[in-house]
């Protein structure tokens, strides 16, 4: 029972988030396939869409500072719920379009502004819960992510062939019901008092100064952009290199995958965040890493060889559990609860940035020597991530900067 009972003593507001996670995921049907619509719908190259997702992600990247702002300067309540409006119409419009690079740009237009409340989000959840229930909290918005994944990949895998334009608009009213919800329960919590947030500004300085005070914040953000870079393969180089084993039934194949990672994030999250809660925040981050290097070491032997996948992504999962329940709750004590917007934003923009990076990389390997040499690129890219995780554990041992508001 203590599985369960570790959630209590939350808010309201984090189970309305948790459960509005729920139903938002159970809706995310394209982003898993959005590899294989590129590559197998409009006939991409691997290259080619490696670079139409990085050209994406470069326009995006925007959104994560301006984000962070935004959230730190208005009410987050507010911008989530107007930038979930735009995305529901988007989606919607999106999948009642002939499918076509241009229906996918309407997609990711709508998909912007979700990263634009991201940051709001991110600084919302750690608004309205007390320090000592943080870690918690992100455990429980990521497990409630999770439940509704479980089920959306393999039926987005079933729709694909014949149905893709209904995971859109589905994406789309998933959103809205979430939206709903957060707009009837979240309690609006309201902007910061303008004399005080310029007077704290003044204090502080800019995020940029605040991380630059703070050497462990700096190799975090490091860690984690490495780390984030190396995980986007999960969503791109894994659903190639599985289509291209299997070029008829990759898709349901993929969708099996991915649907095993949502399971094992919804039975192991609790019970790791329960046996490792006196583990500090950087050890667990650290073991997370190294067990997503493990895993991109078993993907690249398993080619063609389908348990291999299973254990792989076993692997992954626990290693993305890890550093998961840690990345909100350590991001929220290293800095003043002003500026959670803002380094929410810009650790998302340093992730996007390397995720583009390890993107391009691994597509050129992919499509020139094989999945063999993308995979191991990925790996070199985690390993660098670990090693950083590892001199954090020192770092962030010698260091006071915290802050708890």
């Amino acid at each position: 029972m203590r599985l369960f009972s570790q959630y209590k003593g939350l808010k309201k507001e984090n189970y309305i988030l948790f459960f509005g996670r729920i139903v938002t995921n159970l809706g995310a049907m394209i982003w898993p396939m959005m590899t294989m619509i590129l590559n197998k719908k409009l006939g991409l190259s691997a290259t080619q869409t490696a670079t139409f997702i990085i050209v994406s992600g470069v326009i995006f990247l925007p959104a994560n500072i301006w984000g962070g702002q935004i959230a730190d300067r208005f009410n987050k309540k507010r911008v989530i719920i107007c930038c979930d409006i735009i995305s529901i119409v988007l989606f919607v419009v999106s999948g009642f379009i002939p499918l076509s690079l241009f229906s996918i740009c309407v997609l990711l237009v709508g998909a912007f502004f979700q990263t634009l409340e991201g940051p709001a989000y991110q600084a919302l959840v750690a608004d309205i819960t007390p320090p000592d229930k943080r870690e918690k909290a992100f455990s429980l918005l990521y497990l409630g992510s999770n439940i509704g994944l479980i089920l959306s990949p393999t039926i987005a895998g079933i729709l694909f062939n014949n149905y893709l334009w209904l995971c859109f608009v589905i994406s789309g009213l998933s959103i809205m019901v979430s939206t709903v919800l957060i707009g009837l329960f979240v309690r609006d919590i309201g902007a910061p008092h303008k004399k005080k947030e310029i007077a704290d500004d003044a204090h502080h300085g800019s995020i940029l100064n605040i991380i630059a005070k703070s050497p462990a914040l700096m190799i975090f953000i490091i860690a984690l952009s490495f780390y984030q870079g190396a995980y986007s393969q999960f969503g791109y180089l894994m659903p190639l290199d599985i289509s291209k084993a299997y070029p008829d039934n990759g898709s349901v194949i993929y969708g099996t995958v991915t649907s095993v990672n949502c399971i094992i994030v919804v039975l192991f999250t609790p019970v790791i965040t329960m046996l490792l809660e006196s583990v500090s925040l950087t050890r667990k981050y650290a073991l997370g890493t190294i067990l997503q290097a493990v895993s991109f070491a078993a993907f690249l032997v398993s080619f063609g060889f389908i348990p291999g996948y299973y254990i792989s992504i076993a692997l992954f999962t626990l290693g993305e559990i890890l550093t998961t329940i840690v990345i909100g709750t350590y991001l929220a004590k290293k800095v003043p609860a002003q500026f959670r917007g803002r380094i929410y934003g810009v650790t998302s923009f340093a992730s996007a940035l390397m995720t583009g990076v390890v993107e391009l990389g691994s597509g050129k390997l992919f499509d020139v020597l094989g999945s063999a040499y993308a995979w191991g690129f990925s790996v070199a890219m985690t390993l660098i991530a670990v090693i950083a995780s590892i001199i954090l554990i020192s770092v962030d041992s010698r260091e006071n900067v915290k802050y708890q508001e």
